[in-house]
């Protein structure tokens, strides 16, 4: 009996890192797809750009419903599509608008984090019955 309890207390951490990990991506996840389900379609201007590792990306201001201006990332390319100054088509939550992206948006990565959540969930779960089953 010592020992079961010596390897359950050895799991538990790790059940629970993945868990965590699970619900962050599929909180990432739920982002996405509000985009998709309740996303409004605003036009937007080009007022800068970042450079990063993957390239370059346009920030984009745009204006909610509310009268409120809000600035959104693109995602990052070889090379800027948009000059500063350019209009940028902006796809936005209306009850969160700091949840915005620039057109196009993939939802690819959406469905993928899904299932990666779903693939780590899996082995927590297994792992807290076992600890705490019967």
């Amino acid at each position: 009996m010592h020992l079961a309890a010596a390897i359950s207390a050895y799991f538990l951490p790790h059940a629970l890192l993945a868990l965590g990990v699970s619900a962050v991506l599929a909180l990432v996840a739920r982002r996405m797809f509000v985009l998709r389900l309740r996303g409004v379609r605003v036009s937007g201007v080009c007022v800068r750009h970042t450079y990063a590792r993957d390239g370059v990306a346009e920030v984009a201001k745009f204006q909610a419903a509310s009268g409120e201006t809000f600035r959104c990332l693109a995602a990052p390319k070889a090379a800027a599509s948009a000059r500063v100054g350019d209009p940028m088509e902006v796809v936005y939550d209306p009850r969160n608008p700091k949840n915005a992206k620039v057109l196009p948006v993939s939802y690819g990565g959406a469905y993928a984090l899904s299932v990666i959540s779903l693939i780590v969930a899996v082995p927590g779960i297994w792992l807290l019955i076992r600890i705490f089953g019967t």
